[in-house]
């Protein structure tokens, strides 16, 4: 069932294309275009002075830290809820309930959302390393050489998994409030207020905050830990909050639409 429902879902959200741009792909591709404005900016003013060698792989991981944006957040939750969302909108539910299982229908649901995000994280690394290339060789001799090793590649791969995992959380938070008040809106809005609120609290309470199991921290200091030397226990920490609150919620959303009386919505 669920290879009938992939490509539904998917060509459900292709047939929105401002949903999908404004909802994965903005992001990604601001990303990379401020990337372009401000290194474009520096070859300009400071011409082949030399600038350092520059780590193809590691500079990309680094830079699908996008994931923990909280503006980017709330982009990614208006793709996120508007793909659960739209059978609510349109009372649609009824027509895929007799055919198909709750469980195959949020999983179908949740997982062409993952497949655009992780397509989003595609376009920033490659974006990043395409842009690493080209500003090398604009800078010529002088501007360093371009440097890739099996070491940094991991690192990415690992620094991917890590974006991924952190937006699946949030993917899951959002699926969640659509279903619980059948509103985009409210689901949106709480995404944004989460992020929001996790960056105020780290304003106020310093590195005390760390220790919060909020998602933004647990992704942070995994981030951390690959990336900046940080301690392993706070990266196992981060990647137990994550799974943690993944799996509740994921259970939890499951849980709820499969209660619903959707047969005659």
């Amino acid at each position: 069932m669920m290879k009938t429902l992939l490509p539904t879902e998917m060509l459900k959200l292709v047939r929105q294309p401002s949903i999908m741009f404004w909802g994965f792909l903005v992001v990604p591709l601001v990303s990379v275009l401020l990337k372009l404005v401000i290194e474009g900016f520096l070859v300009l003013r400071m011409g082949q002075r030399n600038s350092g060698d520059i780590d193809l792989f590691l500079s990309a991981a680094r830079s699908l830290s996008v994931s923990g944006n909280s503006l980017g957040h709330l982009l990614f939750a208006l793709g996120v809820a508007s793909v659960f969302f739209l059978e609510y909108r349109y009372a649609t539910w009824r027509l895929l309930v007799p055919r198909h299982s709750r469980s195959e229908l949020y999983a179908a649901k949740l997982f062409v959302c993952l497949i655009w995000l992780a397509l989003g994280l595609l376009v920033v690394a490659l974006g990043d390393m395409a842009l690493n290339l080209l500003f090398s060789i604009l800078k010529g001799q002088g501007g360093g050489s371009v440097l890739v090793s099996v070491g940094s590649f991991l690192s990415l791969l690992a620094a991917a998994g890590i974006a991924l995992l952190e937006l699946a959380v949030l993917a899951s938070f959002v699926a969640v409030i659509v279903i619980l008040f059948r509103s985009m809106i409210a689901a949106v809005l709480s995404a944004f207020l989460l992020a929001i609120g996790a960056t105020l609290l780290q304003l106020y309470l310093g590195t005390d905050a760390d220790r919060l199991p909020l998602p933004s921290y647990g992704a942070q200091a995994l981030r951390d830990w690959l990336l900046a030397g940080g301690s392993p226990v706070s990266g196992v920490f981060g990647f137990s909050v994550l799974v943690g609150w993944l799996v509740i919620l994921t259970g939890f959303g499951l849980g709820v639409f499969s209660r619903q009386q959707l047969a005659v919505e």
